[in-house]
């Protein structure tokens, strides 16, 4: 069997179990024995061969999985809940203040449903009446968790019908929500929460931070020297950046773990209480980056059709991190998921820009994002 040694699991290897019970066979009925692949010796050392060296893969597949660098799935959670840290789950989408119209005193019941351009359906969080000019303005949810996203001006098809409800369009773009954390994303938080025991640091910051409900991302820019750094940072200061949470734990957090007398940038002002008074807390939130990609595909032999909606919504899935540039060569992982193509050309660019095979550069408090809408998908003759 296989050992557990300082170097850790060391499984035997098929030619080695092989090779044991060639000899073992040998040591019982002699050395004449016929143990050829073909004869029923062969036969029984093989099923034995395969049994141990499926037994051994077992093992180190759990030795593996112990490992937070290699567990996934509820392995990785086990992990993670070590921390005191548990996998978020996804969260609903909403449209807010949608413009509904129709006959006045209609009363659109919550529950009623509309549907986006992609077939996403919207749920009504609450009932909303028609008033005398036949308008109102309601909410609705994602029926389904996950982030999508949808403009504002888009017209919505009604799904249920309504007496006197005739039309439903958005105002605002859409709240995205969040997809369930994925293993690299719990992965990288749990390694940051290494960090809590320690204290005045910006990786503390960024570990407690990282730990608020909400809270999808954070950076903590820090800048040691005595003039502004190349990103905006003060001299002897720090930027926090914070995708999602509430900013008043968010200030706490801050307020909390940044060293005595550090300077702060951001645009978010929050003052939180110290002692009889309140002392002013900055922070940002990331720039979203609004990006676009046309991408020409042409059919792979044998297959009759191409999901080009799946190609949208797999770039538009593609998560990036805070600070982190849109490299063209990482977009053809998420393409090549969708089956029944090759792709012909790749262009990315900011939206309302020229497209091109340049990579989009990202500032440190931005924060990329592909909409559906923002993504074209030509398919080659």
């Amino acid at each position: 069997m296989g050992q557990v040694t300082a170097a850790g699991y060391v499984a035997d290897r098929l030619d080695a179990i092989k090779a044991k019970l060639d000899d073992g066979f040998r040591s019982i009925y002699g050395n004449d024995i016929d143990i050829a692949p073909d004869s029923p010796d062969g036969q029984m050392i093989g099923l034995l061969v395969q049994i141990r060296t499926d037994i051994e893969e077992l093992g180190e597949q759990v030795y593996r999985a112990l490992d937070p660098d290699y567990a996934a799935g509820a392995w990785l959670e086990q992990r993670a809940a070590y921390a005191g840290l548990l996998r978020r789950l996804a969260s609903y989408s909403y449209l807010r203040d949608v413009i509904l119209s129709g006959r006045p005193g209609s009363i659109i019941p919550a529950g009623s449903i509309v549907a986006d351009a992609n077939g996403i359906r919207w749920r009504a969080v609450s009932d909303a009446v028609l008033n005398s000019d036949g308008s109102a303005r309601a909410d609705f949810r994602s029926e389904d968790l996950g982030a999508f996203a949808v403009p504002e001006a888009t017209i919505l098809a009604i799904q249920t019908v309504v007496l006197g409800w005739q039309s439903a369009t958005t105002l605002t773009a859409a709240e995205i929500g969040t997809e369930e954390e994925t293993d690299p994303q719990l992965r990288a938080r749990f390694f940051r929460s290494r960090a809590r025991p320690a204290t005045a640091s910006a990786e503390a910051i960024e570990a407690r931070v990282g730990e608020l409900p909400d809270v999808r991302e954070v950076v903590c820019l820090e800048n040691y020297t005595d003039v502004v750094d190349a990103d905006g940072v003060p001299a002897h200061g720090i930027n926090v950046v914070v995708d999602g949470g509430d900013e008043d734990a968010i200030a706490l957090v801050i307020r909390q773990n940044k060293p005595a007398g550090t300077n702060m940038r951001g645009l978010v002002v929050v003052n939180v209480p110290v002692g009889t008074g309140t002392r002013p807390i900055r922070f940002d939130r990331p720039t979203i980056k609004a990006c676009a990609a046309k991408v020409t595909v042409k059919r792979a032999a044998n297959f009759t059709a191409i999901d080009a909606e799946g190609i949208k919504a797999a770039i538009a899935a593609e998560p990036f991190v805070i600070g982190e540039d849109v490299l063209l060569s990482r977009l053809y992982t998420p393409i090549n998921t969708v089956p029944g193509f090759w792709v012909q050309e790749l262009l990315i660019g900011p939206v309302g820009g020229a497209l091109s095979t340049a990579n989009i550069d990202v500032d440190a408090r931005g924060l990329a994002r592909f909409g559906v809408e923002d993504i074209e998908v030509v398919i080659a003759p």
